[in-house]
């Protein structure tokens, strides 16, 4: 019965938001698996590889990817899926559209221990080939990509 519920009332509201001329497409909102399974394609990217500065020296202790969270107080807070370790390697898994993009920032969150750098944010894109592991639903599987980064010194 609560499923029912739950089902007519979320026809109802976007049913009220289309009259209303509110619209929200795949493009526009954060993909989680909540979207996936009301209409959005959503596919992982396995995303790995080095970040150095610009002499090519591997950067340590640099924030990869963040993880979006809301406290009781209802700020929000992001936490770094990984940090580059010595030799300024990552690892980290983020969702995005296939066929489409997927964006991973790099924050300096190490303060003055490696010197002072540029947040960057990298643009990752694999084609639907790229993926396995599919459902045959809406999830689209995993890509692998290795995407190397390069973070420009600054001086505070």
């Amino acid at each position: 019965m609560k499923i029912k519920y739950l089902k007519l009332k979320n026809w109802l509201l976007v049913s009220l938001g289309g009259l209303l001329g509110l619209q929200v497409g795949c493009d526009k909102v954060p993909i989680s698996p909540a979207a996936a399974e009301y209409g959005c394609p959503e596919g992982r990217y396995h995303v790995m590889g080095t970040v150095v500065d610009e002499n090519g020296a591997p950067i340590a202790g640099i924030g990869v990817g963040r993880l979006y969270l809301r406290h009781e107080d209802g700020k929000p807070v992001y936490e770094s899926l990984d940090t580059t370790d010595a030799d300024g390697r990552y690892d980290v898994r983020v969702l995005g559209l296939p066929d489409m993009t997927a964006e991973v920032p790099f924050d300096d969150i190490d303060g003055e221990q490696n010197g002072h750098f540029r947040d960057t944010v990298v643009t990752v894109t694999a084609g639907r080939d790229a993926f396995h592991g599919a459902s045959g639903h809406w999830y689209y599987g995993e890509a692998d990509v290795t995407k190397n980064v390069t973070m420009q010194h600054i001086e505070k």
